[in-house]
């Protein structure tokens, strides 16, 4: 049986970027969790109801890498967002979410492809 060898003349390269891959992922990622985070936070301001401002204006966004948060600094938001035995649920926050899961499904899609471009680009 013959003998088929194959060699791959840019392995440095391939190797280099690939190398380089963890750290454009964890970039391209905390990109995408900053867009999908202050989406929410401007559709929770939408959404959240009004009676004086100050529930919508305590909106705070916080980042790291990989991560974010969306959140209100009263001390009564849970209990309009999740409703009492006197006043109905209103989870302006929760409904954020949903509404911009699409664009959430997006950006996260967008990272991951832009990543294994900047991988290839590199090659």
């Amino acid at each position: 049986m013959p003998n088929i060898n194959i060699s791959i003349k840019n392995l440095p390269q391939i190797k280099a970027a690939f190398n380089k891959a963890p750290a454009l992922m964890t970039r391209n990622l905390s990109i995408a969790v900053r867009k999908t985070v202050l989406n929410v936070s401007r559709q929770s301001m939408i959404n959240t109801p009004v009676l004086t401002g100050r529930l919508r204006a305590s909106t705070y966004t916080k980042f790291d890498i990989l991560k974010g948060e969306v959140g209100t600094n009263t001390n009564y938001d849970v209990y309009i967002h999740d409703g009492t035995k006197y006043i109905a649920a209103r989870p302006y926050l929760y409904d954020a979410v949903e509404e911009e899961s699409h664009n959430t499904d997006l950006f996260f899609t967008e990272a991951v492809q832009e990543t294994l471009n900047e991988i290839g680009n590199a090659v």
